[in-house]
């Protein structure tokens, strides 16, 4: 399945494509709305895949997370930069292993929990999903890696993070001020006029 808007810059249409291409009869379900939405209907008429592609509307959040259970594998198309790709992280947090477009950022986020392919190129896609069709045991290892990398960005483990990044970013500021309030008095005790210090602070 794939969410998302849909938009050149989701490339929804590699996924399409790719499904023309695959040597298994993959199905795939795309939930979103966007500009595209039409285009990405005809392409897959054109194709012949009608009985293959399936359009469903936007679905909020939690109605997205009912639905993930009922599918195989998430495929992730994006094609240029993405900031984090929460729905990456939502689809493993539900077992499913991940066909993702390898941009900068991506596989770091997704560790070991998924398969990468050419950005923007279907073939690749075809070939990816192929392989995770047809290994059920590397399927298997696949939504296991899933779940447990999905827990790295839980809310209890992002806040112990986040506090634990405040307190070393607050503390290097601190020792930065004390440098700086050093440094500057040194150097007033180098200005014409004053009493040098016999020593450093």
């Amino acid at each position: 399945m794939h969410a998302g808007r849909l938009d050149d810059n989701k490339s929804t249409i590699t996924a399409v494509e790719a499904l023309a291409l695959t040597d298994q009869r993959h199905h795939l379900t795309v939930i979103g709305t966007g500009t595209l939405r039409e285009h990405l209907k005809q392409r897959a008429l054109d194709l012949g895949l009608r009985d293959r592609v399936h359009f469903d509307p936007f679905l909020p959040r939690p109605e997205l997370w009912r639905r993930l259970p009922n599918f195989d594998a998430f495929v992730f198309t994006t094609r240029g930069l993405e900031a984090f790709g929460l729905v990456l992280i939502e689809a493993q947090a539900h077992g499913l292993p991940v066909a993702y477009s390898d941009l900068p950022g991506v596989r770091e986020i997704l560790g070991s929990a998924g398969v990468p392919y050419t950005p923007g190129d279907p073939r690749s896609l075809a070939v990816a999903l192929d392989q995770m069709g047809r290994d059920f045991c590397r399927r298997k290892a696949l939504n296991k890696a899933a779940v447990l990398n999905a827990r790295r960005y839980d809310i209890t483990t992002t806040s112990r993070q986040l506090r634990e990044l405040t307190l070393r970013v607050s503390q290097s500021a601190g020792r930065t001020r004390t440098r700086a309030g050093a440094l500057t008095g040194v150097l007033r005790a180098r200005e014409p006029g004053t009493t040098p210090r016999s020593s450093w602070p």
